[in-house]
């Protein structure tokens, strides 16, 4: 129907002014080719921009159709952009120049004017009786719904360069947003124009549904993630892609953070965006309270620091806030150690075994505020030490057994109790109980050495015994232990001739741990810092032995690991600090905990061996330096009682159970017990509130377990060892003669 209107308009032989056709979007694409078909010549209004980023220049365009129009042939025109220019100079240029176009004469020469934009100016021109229908046509509605987005080339936002480009595309049909780098100033245009005038912003337009604050990052990361984002197809999944930011990212996220600080930035961006998806709890808790990159990974170490260890939410949150620390700098864990200072109480909640910092923090805090139950969690390598060891098969079980409980409780907490140094004073006395025991040499001669490996740890006491015994058990191992003394003084020199007369070359000497007690090379002083951190360096040097041994073990390398140790040290003697006011002109080795032999002297706690003075108290020569953070070469307990290790891969089918798994108590007897193996086992003990009972064979697979003092009826829950080997822990119930499992009722008459 249009088409009749330009037609008809052609063939006008009184008019001399230009057709205005309004159009809209949906019928644009149509007219154009409607009109190509026609026999008439195209006008472009970009052809009148004098260069690449300036409006055209209407005079000249008006020029033109005036020379076109005087030239007397009857050129048929018609004419594109010039709505869409006209619609983004704004409405008062707009009704300008369309009032100049609408009397603008031409002549013969007919122009056909295509209108995009500026619907609402054919209801203007109808004002004008002149202005009837034989001069313009509107087509259905003619609704335009372009929009511009007008951003600056420096910003990185992909879009059309130029004014003159934006034109040609308009010319060409193209509907919807038009993103533009120029500097013609179109705030009065009559389309919707939102500007960009940052990166952050041109990301929000980039990706519909971005919603993470400006704050999130600076202009510069936002400039280079607008600028990965215009080169893959506005993806930022692309982008995370190829910056090789994975779907594991969430698992990986510490790592992360130490590469570059854009991929740190895009890896803080990725999770923020994706929060939703996110399986760490901790990790939503930390980006939901975090609004700026430069707090993040602050954030993620701090944030748990708020939190009292009584909410519901924080076992949860402490397992996966671990997970995320696995490779956090030492440096920044430090920084976290401080701040978690601010609240005494409640700090020992939040510190992990992840890093040697929070490790020395956990034993700082112990011997300040005591031990706390929740250690098994926080820091299961110091409760492994910590838990009791039950000595057996030595003439000095329940002694030692107590001892070095009481010892290592002492260690820890960095205290020394009156009773205790009463007890070494008692045993330092002649005859010394340690003498009891067998020697290193008598029981290594009577060991199977055939196809073993000799790992000599210098200064590895009884005191690590329960902690190895849970490493062994953590790698599968088989362990075996006997107990030895050491030669006085409990000196290398004189305790390691079973190192020089290992018959092979499959042996190995570890010093570390020596060095870490009572040398300076081991980076620990007693002036410097008084109480017991060293002791994470030694459990993670006796750990490393362990791993080795069973890294060895599983290769076949061996059929048995031996750990051995020339002598033990004493952390107490350190704190006590008694130096003995003797007068002697021998000056004192080992921090004075023995000397050579002189006489006459009158020192009851002092030991002769081997041309030498040895104080078996906690006491110590004058003249000698004072000990790093350990000592040893006296005869105290935890010096001369040294462990002899045999690991060996396990036999892991082994399995108890009891026969009865209700027994009757006997309130004069007692009970007993028997187990079941399904493999032939020896050495059968159990264990029960930290006490040992042996089993007594009945045949291969059955062996009896007397309980002399579990005369109540009650539940006992006991752990079964073959060898030193945790089997398995059985619950034992046991009744009154009655059938009650309380026996509260039967006490009263006896039994």
């Amino acid at each position: 129907m249009y088409l009749d209107s330009v037609k008809h308009y052609f063939e006008l032989t009184d008019a001399n002014t230009p057709f205005f056709l309004f159009v809209g979007d949906d019928k644009y694409a149509t007219v154009r080719n409607d009109l190509f078909g026609l026999d008439i010549s195209f006008l472009n209004m970009s052809d009148f921009c004098t260069n690449n980023d300036k409006i055209p220049n209407f005079d000249m365009f008006l020029e033109r159709l005036k020379t076109s129009g005087g030239n007397g042939l009857g050129e048929k025109m018609a004419v594109f952009g010039i709505g869409e220019y006209l619609a983004l100079c704004g409405r008062n240029e707009t009704a300008r120049k369309i009032a100049r176009l609408k009397d603008h004469n031409i002549g013969n020469f007919k122009v056909v004017l295509v209108l995009r934009g500026i619907t609402y100016q054919s209801e203007e021109l109808q004002k004008d009786p002149r202005f009837d229908k034989r001069r313009f046509f509107v087509i259905n509605k003619a609704e335009c719904e372009l929009s511009f987005t007008l951003t600056d080339s420096d910003i990185g936002l992909s879009g059309i360069e130029g004014f003159k480009a934006l034109l040609v595309k308009l010319e060409n049909g193209y509907c919807g947003n038009m993103t533009i780098n120029t500097v013609v100033n179109i705030d009065d245009a009559l389309f919707p124009v939102r500007k960009i005038l940052n990166a952050y912003e041109g990301v929000q337009y980039a990706l519909k549904s971005f919603n993470l604050p400006r704050s999130c990052g600076n202009d510069e990361q936002w400039t280079g993630l607008l600028k990965e984002l215009s080169q893959n197809d506005n993806s930022i999944d692309k982008v995370f892609e190829v910056n090789g930011i994975t779907t594991n990212a969430e698992t990986e996220l510490s790592k992360s953070l130490y590469e570059s600080e854009y991929k740190s930035w895009l890896v803080f961006i990725k999770h923020k965006f994706n929060i939703s998806q996110l399986n760490n709890s901790y990790l939503k808790f930390v980006l939901e309270i975090t609004n700026s990159f430069d707090e993040f990974k602050s954030n993620i170490l701090n944030a748990i620091i708020e939190m009292a260890h009584t909410d519901e939410r924080f076992a949860k949150f402490y397992e996966e806030r671990k997970i995320l620390l696995e490779n956090f700098a030492e440096s920044d864990v430090a920084a976290f150690v401080v701040n978690n200072r601010q609240n005494n109480l409640e700090s020992i909640y939040k510190l992990t075994d992840t890093t040697k910092v929070e490790k020395e923090e956990i034993i700082k805090w112990i011997t300040k505020n005591g031990y706390v139950q929740q250690i098994d969690k926080i820091y299961p390598a110091l409760a492994a030490y910590a838990r009791n060891y039950v000595f057996k098969s030595t003439v000095l079980d329940d002694l030692l057994t107590d001892y070095f409980d009481s010892y290592k409780k002492q260690k820890i907490t960095n205290t020394l109790e009156k009773s205790f140094v009463e007890k070494v004073e008692e045993l330092a006395k002649d005859p010394r109980v340690y003498n009891r025991l067998p020697s290193r040499s008598e029981i290594l001669d009577g060991l199977d050495k055939n196809e073993s490996f000799l790992c000599w740890v210098d200064a590895l006491g009884v005191e690590y015994l329960a902690f190895i015994e849970e490493l062994a058990k953590k790698h599968g191992l088989s362990i075996s232990i006997k107990i030895a003394r050491a030669e006085l003084p409990t000196i290398t020199l004189i305790n390691k001739k079973f190192f020089d007369i290992w018959q092979s070359e499959e042996k190995i000497k570890i010093e570390e741990l020596d060095e870490t007690k009572h040398k300076e090379t081991g980076g620990y002083s007693y002036i410097k810092e008084n109480l017991p951190i060293h002791l994470v360096k030694e459990l993670d040097i006796i750990s490393d032995v362990i791993n080795r041994a069973a890294t060895d073990l599983a290769l076949r390398k061996y059929n048995s690991f031996l750990i051995v140790s020339d002598h033990g040290a004493s952390r107490l003697a350190v704190l006590l600090n008694k130096e003995e006011k003797y007068e002697t002109d021998t000056k004192g080795e080992h921090s004075g905990r023995f000397c050579k032999l002189f006489t006459p002297y009158d020192l009851p706690y002092a030991a002769e061996e081997n041309g030498f003075l040895v104080l078996a108290d906690y006491g110590r020569f004058s003249g000698s330096r004072v000990a790093n953070v350990e000592v040893h070469g006296g005869a105290s307990l935890e010096e001369v009682v040294v462990p002899i290790i045999e690991l060996k891969l396990k036999n892991k089918n082994i399995t108890v159970k009891l026969i009865d798994e209700i027994i009757t108590a006997d309130f004069k007897a007692g009970t007993e017990i028997t187990l079941f193996f399904n493999a032939p086992v020896n050495d059968v003990s159990v264990i029960i509130n930290k006490k040992r009972y042996s089993g007594i064979k009945i045949d291969n697979q059955h062996f009896k377990v007397k309980l002399p003092d579990k005369k109540r009826a009650e539940e006992y829950e006991a752990e079964v060892y073959f060898s030193d080997n945790l089997i398995d822990t059985v619950r034992i119930k046991a009744q009154s003669k009655s059938g009650k499992i309380n026996d509260s009722f039967d006490d009263l008459f006896g039994g």
